[in-house]
């Protein structure tokens, strides 16, 4: 990217910093009572390996069903020093101590990225303004406050990746080689983080060995090895985790892999995915994606041509990261939402600032040295971010949050209360009902339970409850069915119905990609019916 012409650079007090930390921090408040299925997840993991029972979602069945184990263990390793936060509450009221626990890493995470990024951008050499301008739009942006205090990992995934590319643009622009080394490790602990940053990781490798080194004292096999020592930072920690959990679980890769993918080559289930990340992006980045196109309309490419190789290098991984990422998601059927797109935030965020330096740098003198434009997009990206926080994603995530504990958290006290330990349901959605029921669950999509991951996506859900495709997996005593209705499998009862319906749960929304009323219904399963339905598997 062209820099443009160079101004003096007055150094900003600190407290401005702060203030963007603040401003940050302020848009979380919207959510401070959201949490989401997946995050109760998170605290069962964390509660069992407290608790002694292992890595695992059902007591004493370790399982590689967490797709973040960095997170699990990071929320487990405060919970040592937080008194009772292994015991589970015994009424919805009370809040969980991982609940505190994980909202407060994820606010530390947010902080620290927006300091991050400004950081970054000073590194790459950009201005003050420039470098407030980054962290602005992080700052700002609506779908890293959206998931920051949700519980999940996204903004410890968001916080490596920002680190990640720091020490990148270290080793590539600054000709630091001693950096190679931290940012393989940093990457390594994002892909513990989020997975999908495997490919990242990969990139980056080729990124270092393939650029010329910035200095002609480097001498040959510079970029060698920069890759070998990246290699090498990357494969200690996350070799490490690989092979416990080959000990563990007997697998290296998460049992997501199969629950979470749609279908390989999928072109209606890749066209859909495709289509949900540009709405998604555009929700949350159409200033910094608007800059970028510009940029590129208006000579970027020649300019980023003529720069020395290993800014080409950088600024190539930047800017494919978020196409690769897409990609990825679009050839594996991966439905996608938000949170998932994190990763690839702060690449478009310095295509963004990298393309308002080249707009700026061809543009007349008069306007060249007007502060005023840079204002402008953080304004304008400001205003989107609030928009979409206050209008759309808040008010769908308050409402999920509420209807999320008194359905599932709800039918999970119940079955507490009701049914002995060892009483084993089949549920959707595992996350809450598990952390508030202490009873074993058979995942129907898989995340824990892997043989039901290929069955669901093969056969669909609807299929799987109907006809209890399950069994061949497990007998379990119960049913937590979700669905638009309440008691659809025993609409009209029937003497041969192995269901028999006992009561149902509503939650208003689903997200905001499902909104609308949905309902858990709970069912007692008669197996002895279904045997008299099948003998000649009740005989296998």
């Amino acid at each position: 990217m062209t820099p443009p012409r160079a101004e003096p650079d007055r150094a900003a007090p600190p407290a401005l910093r702060l203030l963007l930390v603040l401003a940050a921090l302020a848009l979380l408040v919207p959510y401070a009572a959201y949490l989401t299925d997946d995050s109760y997840i998170h605290f069962q993991f964390a509660k069992h390996v407290l608790r002694g029972e292992g890595f695992a979602f059902n007591a004493g069945e370790p399982t590689y069903g967490a797709t973040s184990p960095l997170w699990v263990l990071l929320l487990a390793a405060v919970g040592l020093v937080v008194p009772g936060a292994a015991a589970t509450p015994a009424t919805l009221d009370v809040v969980p101590p991982f609940v505190w626990i994980a909202k407060g890493l994820g606010a530390l995470a947010v902080a620290l990225s927006v300091l991050a990024a400004h950081r970054l951008a000073r590194r790459l050499g950009w201005s003050e303004g420039e470098g407030y301008a980054l962290a602005g739009l992080l700052a700002f942006h609506a779908w890293s406050a959206r998931w920051a205090v949700s519980g999940m990992e996204s903004p410890l995934a968001l916080l490596f990746v920002l680190l990640s590319f720091d020490a990148l643009a270290a080793t590539l622009l600054s000709g630091d080689g001693r950096r190679a080394w931290s940012a393989g490790a940093l990457l390594a602990a994002a892909a513990l983080v989020r997975p999908e940053v495997l490919l990242l990781a990969l990139m980056a490798l080729v990124a270092l060995a393939v650029a010329s080194p910035s200095s002609p004292d480097a001498g040959p096999g510079a970029g060698r090895r920069r890759a070998g020592a990246f290699a090498l930072g990357f494969a200690l920690p996350y070799g490490a985790w690989l092979a416990a959990a080959f000990a563990m679980f007997h697998r290296l890769v998460p049992n997501t892999s199969g629950a979470k993918a749609g279908a390989w080559f999928d072109a209606e289930r890749g066209i859909a995915a495709i289509r949900d990340a540009v709405r998604i992006a555009l929700a949350a980045e159409f200033v910094p994606l608007a800059l970028a196109v510009g940029a590129l309309a208006f000579g970027a490419w020649d300019v980023w041509r003529r720069r020395p190789s290993p800014a080409r290098a950088f600024w190539l991984l930047v800017a494919l990261w978020p196409v690769a990422l897409v990609a990825a998601f679009a050839l594996t059927g991966v439905q996608v939402v938000s949170r998932y797109l994190l990763i690839a935030t702060p690449a478009v965020l310095l295509l963004g600032v990298g393309g308002y330096r080249h707009l700026r740098a061809i543009a007349p003198p008069r306007v060249r040295g007007a502060r005023i434009a840079l204002l402008l997009v953080l304004a304008i990206h400001a205003a989107e971010g609030l928009v979409v926080t206050f209008r759309v994603s808040a008010p769908a995530a308050r409402e999920h949050a509420a209807g999320l504990r008194a359905s599932l958290g709800s039918i999970g006290l119940w079955a507490r209360a009701n049914t002995p330990p060892s009483t084993r349901f089949a549920v959707a959605d595992i996350g809450a009902f598990g952390y508030y029921s202490d009873r074993p669950v058979l995942d129907l999509y898989g995340l824990v339970t892997p043989p039901m991951g290929p069955i669901v996506v093969h056969e669909g859900y609807d299929r799987v409850v109907f006809d209890l495709r399950f069994e061949s997996v497990g007998r379990p005593e119960y049913l937590v069915d979700r669905a638009r209705t309440e008691g659809r499998l025993t609409v009209a009862p029937e003497p041969d119905n192995p269901y028999r319906f006992l009561f149902a749960r509503t939650i208003p929304n689903l997200g905001i990609t499902r909104p609308g009323d949905w309902s858990y219904s709970v069912y007692a399963i008669d197996w002895g019916t279904w045997d008299r339905l099948h003998p000649k598997l009740a005989n296998r």
